[in-house]
């Protein structure tokens, strides 16, 4: 779903398929790992990008 900003929340859902009454802190802890295996500069990343506030986007390099 390129472009598609996706919150923490949607991501708990779609991906572990459950209500998560904890912290969705975890998702982030799991973007991180994403990108240390797919982005060359894991400060500056190409392909995962954050959207402040909100959650997640994938983008497709230009």
């Amino acid at each position: 779903r390129a472009n598609r900003i996706l919150s923490r929340e949607q991501l708990l859902n779609a991906i572990w398929n459950f209500d998560y009454a904890g912290e969705t802190r975890i998702v982030d802890v799991h973007i991180s790992h994403l990108r240390e295996k797919i982005e060359e500069n894991t400060k500056k990343p190409v392909y995962i990008k954050t959207v402040r506030g909100f959650g997640y986007k994938f983008e497709e390099p230009k």
